[in-house]
């Protein structure tokens, strides 16, 4: 199978974890031609020069960098008309974009990740915490992407059960063309020898209680209300030592004023210099108001991290009894659960052991792959009427998901 890997739109975050461990365990499926479209992010990270000669990477940096609104809405025209090229002259049997939405309808049949909470979570109290300015701009944006999501994807793969059945249920697309295929913990979690140190953090004060938080400072990950959470429990608990860990750059969160010593912020990490930096901690924290799903719940079971985040659906679905839950916009009840498990190491511990348990429910990275690789086969088979986007009905009897096979190394 001659496959293209879009990877060119993805930039930070989760996606990017993803889509560095997906391209990394595609070495291990050799009997397929790979030609992988990489981001900037992703080209600073992946070691070209370390795979074989089935796969072939191609650039896409000449078109970011450009802050001006012009100059950016025309590198995006001269990036698509560069991925439309390069699949005429590759000739794919098919195209597995890591994650949607994107601008690019290719005309082999297209699957792709979904990773926008915001199409299936309504509820989320997001919505009501943002602006009206900010929820009229994200309605009308957001109505574009779904638009072109259901336009230009034949294939969706969805993180949890429940995202495949609410993506089904209020886009009204063809539950035949919706499959759950589960994120998973990046393999570089196994390999303690590839781990990198530079998040030292520094010297542990006496009594210091560390939380941290591996995540972008996107508006719906809710990190603002770190702030008022200190000010909560230095009234709690006027002794606890807390520090925040947060890998962004102390430029990206601001106003912290008199709490400015309770927290420390690493930069943005590769993720080979993640794990080091939850050894360092103590709990994991994320006050998200939107996922599909977070890898760092699952990295912070690996690590042996309690987990103190939201109490929402998403998060539920993925951690089960492995995390200790709060109201995401009550900064007095998400200090009053920081105290709790601080000062409940019986309760931690339990915690951490069905962590450590859950963990098998999400396979591994290569099973991942392997699923992703079965699923393109299968798509790479349906005839071109029927790539008509996730709407239409697909009739081909044969298009069922079968599982991965144990190991699926030729």
């Amino acid at each position: 199978m001659k496959m293209v890997v879009n990877a060119s739109n993805i930039w930070i975050g989760g996606m990017l974890q993803v889509a560095l461990s997906f391209i990394n365990e595609l070495r291990y499926f050799p009997e397929h031609e790979y030609h992988v479209f990489i981001s900037p992010e992703l080209e600073r990270q992946v070691r070209i020069d370390k795979f074989p000669s089935n796969f072939r990477f191609y650039s896409f940096m000449r078109y970011a960098g450009y802050s001006a609104p012009i100059m950016m809405k025309w590198m995006r025209v001269k990036k698509l008309s560069r991925l439309k090229l390069l699949e005429n002259v590759i000739k794919p049997d098919v195209v597995f974009s890591v994650f949607g939405p994107t601008f690019w309808k290719p005309n082999a049949p297209h699957v792709a990740g979904f990773s926008t909470p915001h199409f299936v979570y309504p509820e989320s109290p997001y919505f009501r915490e943002i602006s009206l300015v900010h929820r009229i701009k994200q309605s009308v944006f957001g109505r574009i992407r779904l638009s072109l999501m259901i336009r230009n994807i034949d294939f969706l793969i969805a993180e949890t059960e429940d995202v495949k059945s609410r993506l089904i249920s209020y886009l009204k697309v063809d539950e035949h063309r919706v499959f759950h295929i589960s994120n998973t913990l990046n393999e570089i979690y196994n390999e303690p020898d590839k781990w990198t140190f530079r998040a030292k953090l520094p010297e542990r004060e006496p009594g210091e209680l560390r939380l941290v938080t591996v995540s972008a400072n996107h508006s719906f990950k809710n990190l603002s209300i770190i702030n008022e959470v200190i000010y909560q429990i230095r009234m709690l608990r006027p002794s606890l030592n807390v520090r925040f860990v947060l890998t962004l750059h102390r430029r990206e969160f601001k106003n912290l004023g008199a709490n400015r010593s309770h927290v420390h912020f690493t930069n943005r990490l590769n993720v080979n210099e993640c794990p080091y930096l939850y050894s360092q901690c103590d709990f994991m924290f994320l006050p998200t108001l939107l996922e599909c799903f977070s890898a760092s719940y699952v990295e912070a079971m690996k690590m042996g991290l309690p987990i103190l985040t939201s109490d929402l659906k998403f998060a539920k679905e993925v951690c089960g009894d492995a995390a200790l839950y709060f109201d995401p916009i009550d900064a007095r009840d998400i200090a009053k659960k920081i105290v709790y498990l601080h000062e409940n190491p019986e309760h931690q511990a339990r915690m951490k052991a069905k962590g450590y348990k859950r963990l098998k429910d999400f396979g591994t990275s290569r099973d991942r792959a392997g699923k992703y690789l079965e699923l393109s086969a299968l798509a790479s088979k349906i005839p071109a009427s029927q790539r008509n986007g996730l709407q239409s009905m697909i009739t081909l009897p044969t298009l069922s998901m079968p599982s991965a096979p144990a190991n699926p190394i030729a």
